[in-house]
C-alpha cells in the first residue's frame, strides 16, 4: 500500500511534542483507584483541580483500562465509559455518541488541542478515532455535558481530552508488538507496532517521540462472496516534540503530531472501495506558571486530507487557531479563568478534478470563570460564560453553574447546568452541496437556512468513593432545540422512486427534541487485588414535536469488568457488554451481549505478556437483526509482548 508515503510522517516526528515537567508532576496517581480516576483533572475547567471536585459527568480511562484491550481506536478505548454509546459505521468503523447527542457534537482533544471536526463533513468517518497512537496515551478523560462556556461549538455533547503519557526524569518508554487473528471469519489478521520515548536532552531540553504501525486485512462477508463486511487498513501515526524551559516557570513547546491511514474494502471481483487519509497537528505552546495565576497561549493547525479514490473526490478540512487562557487564584480558595480563541476553518471538496465546495468562516470567543471554595471547602460553587462569534450566525452566550457539595469526606453531591451549542458544519449549511451515492439511489442536498442547535442540559449526581469503593448514581436531562437531522423531502414512500430517480434527502432543524436518562456506577477493589466495576446507562432520546424516538441511540447499556490474580504476576480479566435495542429506521432492533477476556502475565526486567479472545461468542449484527446494516469485527484471538524501560 504505498509504504513509501509514510516517509513525510517519519522524517517530520524525528525532531519535533514536547517533555513537559509539569505534566509529570501532574499525573502522580500512586494506585490506581476502583474507580479509574486520577487525582487531578485538567479537563472540566481548564485549570487543574481535584478529581472530587470535577463536575458531575466526569469520567476517566487510565493507563490500566488501555493495556485491557487489543484497542487501535479511541471509540474502542471509550466503549466502557457510562453514558457513551458506540456508531457502528460503514466498513466497520466506530463512532461514539455522549448521552444521545450526534458524534460531531463532541470535541475531540489531545493535551487539549483539538482535532479537526471531520465527522459531520465526511460521511461515515471515524477519522479522529484512528489518530492517536495508543502507547503514547496516559490518560483520557471524558466530560459528559455540554462545556460551550470552555471551548465554544463542537462540545454540545461533551469533551474527549487524551493526554499524552509524561516522561520521567530519565529516558523511559514502552515497545508493544501485537498479533491477532479473526476467526472462524474470513480474513482480519493483524499485526500492530508501537513505540514510545520520553526523557531529557539536557538540563532545559527535552523529547517525546511516539510511533504506531497497524497492518489489518479485510474480513470477508460469509454471506456476500468478494465483499468485505470490515475494511482493511494500513496505518502509520506518531507523535513527537521538543520542549525548552528558558527560566522558572516557563515553558515552550513545538509539537507534530500526524497519521498516513489507507483503507481497503473489497466489493466484489472488480471493485474496491479505497480511502486515503492525511492528518496533521503543528505548532507551539507557551504555557508560564506562577505562585498566583498560570497563562498559556496554543498557536497551531490542525488538518485532514481525504482522497476517496473510487470516488475519484477528495476532502480537505482545516483548522487554523490560536487559543489563549489564564488563571488567576485571587483569593482563599478562589480562581478566576478567563480566555480567548480564534480559529479559522476552511473546507473544500474536489470531484473529478472540479472544485465542486469551497468554504471559509471564522469562529471567535471570549470566556469567563470563577471556582469559588465556600464551608471550609465542603461547598464548590462554579460560575462561567462564554461569548461566542460565527461568521454566518449572531453571537451565541454559553452560561454555566455547577456545585460540588460534600456530604462526608468521601461522599458529595453533585449537580449542573450548561448551556451548548453547535453551528452547523460548512457541508450540511452549504447551498451548493449536492451528494449523490454511488452505491445506492440516495441524494443529499444541503440547506443553507439551518440554524445552529441549542440545548439546556441539566444533571444531577451522588457519588461515593475511597481507595476501595465508588458508587454514582447520574441524572441528566438535555433540552434542545433545532436539532439538525436528515430528512426525504422526495420519492420518500416505498415504491414510489420512479427508476433511474434517487431518493432526494436534506438536512432541517428539528424544533425539540430531548435526551434523558440516569447512569448508575458501582466497583470494588478487593485485598487480593481483584477488582469488579459496573456501570449502566438508560437513554430515552426522542423528537419531542413528533414523539418518536431518535435513531442510532440504543435504550440501554452496561458494562461489566471482572479481574482477579490467578497466579504470581499474573492476572485474567473478563469484559462484558450488554447494548439495547435501538431504533433503525421504521424498526426497533434487537439487543446483544459481547463478551472479552484476556490475560497478562509479567515476565519480569520490564517485560510483559498478554493474550485474549475479544467477542468471545462471535457475535454478529447481521445474525441479531436485519435491520443492522453494518458489522463489527468477529472472534478476534490477539497476543502482544510489551516492554517497558
Amino acid at each position: 500500500m504505498g509504504r513509501q508515503r509514510y516517509a513525510w510522517l517519519g522524517g517530520s516526528l524525528v525532531c519535533l511534542l514536547a517533555w513537559s515537567p509539569a505534566w509529570a508532576e501532574t499525573a502522580e496517581t500512586g494506585q490506581p483507584r476502583v474507580g479509574s480516576l486520577s487525582p487531578l483533572v485538567v479537563t472540566a475547567t481548564r485549570s487543574e483541580i481535584r478529581r472530587e471536585e470535577a463536575p458531575s459527568g466526569y469520567s476517566e480511562v487510565t493507563r490500566e483500562d488501555i493495556e485491557r484491550q487489543p484497542a487501535t481506536t479511541l471509540a474502542e478505548l471509550l466503549r466502557d465509559v457510562p453514558g457513551l454509546a458506540i456508531d457502528n459505521e460503514q466498513d466497520g468503523r466506530s463512532q461514539i455518541r455522549v448521552r444521545g447527542f450526534n458524534p460531531g457534537q463532541t470535541l475531540i482533544l489531545v493535551n487539549g488541542r483539538r482535532l479537526n471536526n471531520t465527522d459531520e463533513l465526511v460521511g461515515h468517518s471515524d477519522f479522529r478515532m484512528t489518530q492517536i497512537p495508543t502507547a503514547a496515551i496516559d490518560r483520557i478523560e471524558v466530560v459528559r455535558g455540554p462545556t460551550s462556556s470552555l471551548y465554544g461549538a463542537d462540545a454540545l455533547g461533551g469533551v474527549i481530552n487524551v493526554i499524552v503519557r509524561p516522561p520521567e526524569d530519565t529516558w523511559a518508554g514502552r515497545v508493544q508488538s501485537r498479533l491477532g487473528s479473526v476467526h472462524p471469519r474470513s480474513g482480519g489478521s493483524e499485526r500492530n507496532l508501537a513505540v514510545h520515548a520520553a526523557g531529557p536532552l539536557s538540563e532545559r531540553v527535552g523529547a517525546m517521540l511516539s510511533l504506531d504501525y497497524l497492518d489489518r486485512d479485510g474480513v470477508l462477508n460469509p454471506d456476500q462472496p468478494g465483499i468485505d463486511e470490515i475494511e482493511g487498513r494500513e496505518a502509520l501515526s506518531g507523535m513527537g516534540s521538543l520542549f525548552f524551559r528558558p527560566g522558572e516557570g516557563h515553558e515552550v513547546e513545538l509539537f507534530f503530531h500526524g497519521s498516513d491511514d489507507e483503507r481497503r474494502a473489497r466489493r466484489g471481483d472488480a471493485d474496491t472501495r479505497e480511502l486515503d487519509i492525511r492528518r496533521y497537528s503543528t505548532g507551539a505552546r507557551y504555557q508560564f506558571d506562577a505562585p498566583t495565576w498560570t497563562a498559556r497561549v496554543d498557536a497551531y493547525r490542525s488538518r485532514s486530507d481525504s482522497e476517496a479514490l473510487h470516488l475519484d473526490r477528495r476532502d480537505q478540512h482545516t483548522d487554523d487557531i490560536v487559543d489563549a487562557s489564564a488563571t488567576y487564584y485571587w483569593g482563599a480558595g478562589q480562581e478566576l479563568t478567563v480566555g480567548a480563541d480564534h480559529r479559522r476553518e476552511h473546507f473544500s471538496r474536489d470531484r473529478e478534478g472540479e472544485r465542486e465546495h469551497d468554504d471559509t468562516v471564522n469562529h471567535r470567543g471570549v470566556l469567563v470563570q470563577n471556582r469559588g471554595h465556600f464551608l471550609d471547602d465542603r461547598l464548590v460553587l462554579t460560575l462561567g460564560t462564554r461569548y461566542d462569534d460565527h461568521t454566518r450566525y449572531t453571537g451565541e452566550v454559553s452560561p454555566r453553574a455547577g456545585a460540588v457539595y460534600a456530604l462526608t469526606p468521601s461522599t458529595r453531591l453533585k449537580a449542573d447546568y450548561g448551556r451548548g451549542f453547535s453551528a452547523p458544519d460548512l457541508r450540511r449549511s452549504a447551498a451548493d452541496y449536492d451528494f449523490t451515492f454511488a452505491t445506492r439511489p440516495l441524494r443529499i442536498i444541503g440547506n443553507p437556512d439551518l440554524e445552529p442547535e441549542r440545548s439546556d442540559s441539566y444533571s444531577l449526581a451522588l457519588e461515593h468513593e475511597d481507595e476501595r469503593h465508588r458508587a454514582a448514581i447520574t441524572l441528566f436531562r438535555n433540552d434542545i432545540k433545532d436539532l439538525i437531522d436528515l430528512r426525504c423531502i422526495e420519492f420518500c414512500d416505498p415504491g414510489s422512486r420512479p427508476p433511474g430517480e434517487d431518493e432526494l434527502r436534506t438536512y432541517i432543524n428539528v424544533d425539540r427534541a430531548r435526551t434523558q436518562g440516569v447512569e448508575l456506577e458501582l466497583g470494588r477493589q478487593f485485598d487480593d487485588g481483584s477488582l469488579l466495576r459496573a456501570n449502566y446507562t438508560y437513554l430515552d432520546a426522542r423528537n419531542r414535536d413528533t414523539g418518536e424516538t431518535l435513531e442510532w441511540r440504543p435504550r440501554q447499556r452496561f458494562n461489566l469488568l471482572a479481574e482477579t490474580p490467578v497466579w504470581q504476576g499474573a492476572a485474567a480479566h473478563l469484559r462484558g457488554e450488554y447494548i439495547g435495542s435501538q431504533r433503525r429506521g421504521e424498526v426497533r432492533t434487537r439487543d446483544y451481549t459481547l463478551l472479552h477476556m484476556g490475560l497478562r502475565q509479567s515476565l519480569g526486567h520490564g517485560l510483559s505478556l498478554a493474550a485474549g479472545i475479544d467477542n468471545l461468542t462471535d457475535q454478529r449484527l447481521a445474525e441479531v437483526d436485519d435491520a443492522f446494516i453494518n458489522e463489527i469485527r468477529g472472534r478476534f484471538y490477539h497476543a502482544s509482548l510489551n516492554w517497558e524501560f
